[in-house]
Formats: C-alpha cells, sequence, structure tokens
C-alpha cells in the first residue's frame, strides 16, 4: 500500500520535467492526443501512479476551463478502476482487520451508517492520496452509488482550486512563496480529517 504513497510523487517529479521541457509540443496537442492524454490519466490515477490534483493543474495550465469536465470524468472512471480491482480481496481484508484490530468493528459499522458522509470526507482532503482512498472505500463495503457520487462532491472544491490554480501558473511561483493561496487548502484537510474522525469513532 506504500507505493501508492510514494509513487505519485515520482511521477509528479518526472511529468512536471517532461512538460517543462515540451511545453511547446503539448500546447500543440489537437483534441485526438488530448482524448488519449486523458485515457491514459484514467488508468495512471485509477492504479495510483499519478495523482488527481496534480492532473487537474497540469489540465488548468494548459486547458484552463476546458478542463473541467474531462478532469471530472476522468476522475469518476479512474474511482470505479481502484474500487472495482479492491473488491475482489476486500473480505479478506476485513475479517483480517476486524480479527487483528477488534476496536475496527466500531469503525467498519459508522461507514455502512454513513457512507456519503465518509465518502465525501475523505474525498474533500487533498492530503489523503486518491488511490488509497478507492482501496481503504472498497475495502469499507462502501456502495457504489455514495462512493462515486459522494466522491464526486468531495472531490470537486479541490479539482476547481487545482485547476485555477493551473491557469494562474505564470505566477505560481509567487503563490507557493507567499502560500496565501493555500490557506483553504489546508483547511479543507483539517475539515475532511476532523470530519472523518468522528465520523469513524463516533460511539453510537
Amino acid at each position: 500500500m506504500s507505493w501508492m504513497t510514494f509513487l505519485p510523487w515520482v511521477s509528479t517529479a518526472g511529468v512536471s520535467v517532461l512538460a517543462m521541457t515540451h511545453e511547446a509540443w503539448i500546447n500543440g496537442f489537437s483534441e485526438g492526443e488530448w482524448a488519449l492524454f486523458f485515457l491514459l490519466s484514467v488508468f495512471t490515477m485509477g492504479l495510483a501512479i499519478t495523482p488527481t490534483t496534480f492532473i487537474s493543474l497540469l489540465c488548468g495550465y494548459f486547458l484552463s476551463w476546458h478542463a473541467v469536465i474531462p478532469v471530472i470524468l476522468c476522475y469518476q472512471l479512474a474511482s470505479l478502476i481502484g474500487y472495482y480491482l479492491a473488491r475482489p480481496v476486500d473480505q479478506q481484508a476485513v475479517d483480517w482487520i476486524k480479527q487483528k484490530y477488534p476496536k475496527s468493528n466500531m469503525v467498519f459499522q459508522n461507514v455502512e451508517k454513513e457512507q456519503w458522509l465518509t465518502t465525501l470526507l475523505a474525498r474533500i482532503s487533498p492530503v489523503l492520496p486518491f488511490g488509497l482512498m478507492n482501496v481503504v472505500l472498497s475495502v469499507a463495503e462502501v456502495r457504489i452509488v455514495p462512493f462515486l457520487f459522494g466522491g464526486l462532491l468531495g472531490m470537486l472544491p479541490r479539482t476547481l482550486f487545482f485547476i485555477w490554480l493551473g491557469t494562474q501558473a505564470p505566477v505560481l511561483m509567487k503563490a507557493l512563496q507567499t502560500g496565501d493561496q493555500f490557506i483553504w487548502l489546508v483547511l479543507l484537510s483539517l475539515i475532511g480529517i476532523f470530519g472523518l474522525y468522528r465520523v469513524l469513532f463516533a460511539k453510537r
């Protein structure tokens, strides 16, 4: 599972170098080439190779607000890939966790009762890896409808933020230096993590 946390950082560095050194070439992409890029990104995000926030940032830079709908569609398809890849092992994993950590029964019960809210909070925080959350939510047996649409609602704020940040790329270094633009991003992370804690560990 650790590769789902570290591999995206490696791929981000590699793709960033490629994008900076071949910017003119990427700017000249045709619709077909962008379609191929989005198709590829579905699998790289679904397999936790590239971070979703980075894809949003990159697409915002090259496509501006035209990237919103394709990126959202890619997120949803990537979510399905991660969700269904984890399904064959989910019951074994749940049984092992429950046996190893008896107190986890309460967590799984709370997830079952609050599937929409759990998924939304898991997605809203940018610090919770997209690929890892696909596996966790699948293992926790979240149903497909709350998984997809609760996840969509949770992902939307950070998706729009990173696309917007990509459109502001000429002043990106200034934003990074001051950190002013990331205050609300930190707040989203705190809301997501604190909310998840309250939902998962609430005694009912």
